[in-house]
């Protein structure tokens, strides 16, 4: 018996099928091209122009912009900060596992339910409310971590968590693995659900123990989980801002010492303190391609889009 072939319908009659599906995407197609691609093509432009203000006397500059940036000494210190606080920042990722391991021996219960909403409680906090409540934490005088150290060592101390440029990076930073720690601690637990028992089941007859089954299948299962954190994580560092803009006062230069200004703050300060529209586009340009290449050098080394 032959099968019959399928009826092809008349060109208008799929063209009206095809519009009417476009048509439920059209506005998402359109906001997208306004809200985001008109921008970045004028963003391009304009990293190639000397603007001042905008509409008015805007010069073509060429290079010149990047130059400027690449070579000053300001936007040099902004990487560098950007890079630490985004290294240290990642420390998120092993705690946050080791945490989901410990909730995930507990089993599918009320126990483990409990801690892993009381885990991811921080993530609901609005970040200027944590940074308000970690501004009174790391007071220096009468701050809740001095008076702790104080109460123990019988001695005052005068340590200045949020105003000593040597200090300060790593309370941000603490700040920062505090906050997105029950995040981490989510996706790592659910990382390790989907890894199906029957393999520690098998291990666990071969005589592997706790560690080597944590080593050698937890793991190597694992590396997809991770390279979705370490992307994340280290996007979200190269574009941090709110928090570490209301430590200094509101202001983007990073306040104490400059040490805490990322590359988004400079492009703020060249946005809106001191307008030069020039450089702050130049900046954005710079800013992607860093995390382009760290994103698909990630993707590389981990194997991400590896075909099995």
């Amino acid at each position: 018996m032959v099968a019959a072939k399928p009826v092809k319908k008349p060109f208008k009659v799929r063209l009206r099928t095809n519009l009417q599906w476009y048509s439920f995407i059209l506005p998402s197609i359109v906001c997208l091209a306004l809200l985001y691609y008109a921008p970045l093509v004028q963003c391009i432009r304009f990293s190639l122009y000397k603007v001042n203000i905008v509409g008015f006397g805007e010069q073509f500059n060429g290079i010149k912009n990047y130059v400027a940036l690449l070579s000053g000494k300001g936007f040099s210190k902004a990487v560098s900060n950007t890079f630490i606080l985004t290294f240290w920042s990642l420390f998120v990722i092993p705690f946050g596992f080791l945490l989901a391991v410990a909730l995930n021996s507990l089993g599918n219960g009320k126990l483990q339910s409990f801690f892993r909403v009381t885990y991811y409680l921080p993530n609901i906090i609005t970040g200027v409310s944590v940074v308000l409540i970690m501004q009174y934490v790391f007071l220096k005088e009468g701050g809740l971590v001095n008076t702790a150290i104080a109460f123990f060592t019988g001695a005052p101390p005068m340590i200045g968590w949020l105003t000593d440029s040597a200090i300060a990076r790593y309370t941000v930073s603490l700040m920062s693995i505090w906050g997105g720690l029950g995040y981490a601690m989510l996706i790592n637990l659910a990382g390790l659900q989907s890894i199906p028992s029957e393999i520690y089941e098998s291990a666990g007859i071969d005589g592997a123990n706790t560690v080597q089954r944590l080593v050698f299948i937890t793991v190597p299962n694992m590396v997809t989980t991770f390279s979705f954190l370490l992307i994340t994580c280290v996007i979200g560092g190269f574009s941090r801002f709110t928090d570490l803009f209301i430590l200094g006062g509101n202001s983007s230069a990073g306040k104490p010492g400059g040490s805490l200004q990322t590359i988004l703050m400079y492009i703020y300060q060249f946005s809106f303190e001191s307008p030069n529209y020039g450089l702050s586009a130049a900046g954005s340009m710079i800013l992607f391609v860093m995390v382009l290449l760290v994103t698909l050098v990630n993707l590389r080394l981990t194997g991400f889009y590896r075909n099995d």
